[in-house]
């Protein structure tokens, strides 16, 4: 009996099967869920080491060729990208669709925690971290006033982000953007080499006056008092 047939002759049948074809339809489009936001997480893994000072080409050498050569030999790499810039070493790992994130992560780290040793004293440690779109941020806040960049960004700083930081949900708050407040100290390199010092000993010199350093604590009863030396500037 074709399907023609069927519904000439039996249309109460026909009509039960599409009924209950609509409603379990239904029901499962009722269950279905979505994600504005879903968890992808692209099989790349970017390591980001910071040299003050050197050039690209320092950086390069010394740096981005170093860790290049580590980290080529982890399982399922399928490419490796490097850039090497201005006092930054970015150092970008594309590994195949079938290895798994986490662990791809960890073989970086590990390799790269090898050849710390090879690395300029003065580069700092080199940061590992995983391409995830869902942990880019999803609230991007604007902030204009009267009052000057330096007092703006400050405002922001000590009293906005805070507040923000504290709210239920926020995992981070990140300043982006403003003046913040320096001190610029101008050096007349003549007087400088005439006194026997370098531009390197005068920085090295503010480094180390512009801290707070504990100094102790000081009983007084049953009260006890730690002592700090503010020698931050001001």
């Amino acid at each position: 009996m074709t399907l023609t047939e069927l519904s000439i002759k039996r249309p109460t049948l026909i009509v039960v099967i599409f009924s209950a074809l609509t409603v379990l339809g239904l029901f499962g489009l009722s269950q279905m869920k979505y994600e504005l936001l879903p968890r992808i997480s692209p099989p790349f893994v970017t390591i980001t080491t910071i040299y003050p000072g050197a050039s690209p080409g320092e950086v390069q050498n010394s740096v981005t060729k170093i860790i290049e050569d580590a980290v080529s030999g982890i399982d399922n790499v399928s490419a490796v990208y490097a850039t090497s810039g201005e006092g930054i070493s970015f150092v970008n790992i594309e590994f195949f669709q079938s290895a798994i994130l986490n662990i791809a992560v960890q073989d970086a780290q590990r390799k790269v925690s090898e050849i710390l040793s090879q690395l300029p004293s003065d580069a700092k440690a080199p940061v590992v971290t995983k391409f995830a779109i869902d942990e880019r941020p999803v609230l991007r806040i604007g902030a204009t006033s009267t009052t000057s960049g330096p007092d703006l960004y400050q405002l922001l700083k000590d009293r906005v982000q805070p507040r923000l930081s504290r709210l239920a949900g926020v995992a981070q708050v990140t300043l982006v953007g403003g003046e913040e407040r320096e001190i610029r100290i101008n050096l007349d390199a003549k007087k400088v080499r005439s006194v026997g010092l370098s531009i390197l000993q005068v920085s090295q010199a503010i480094n180390a006056s512009n801290l707070d350093v504990p100094a102790g604590k000081i009983k007084e009863g049953s009260t006890q008092y730690v002592v700090r030396l503010a020698g931050k500037f001001s």
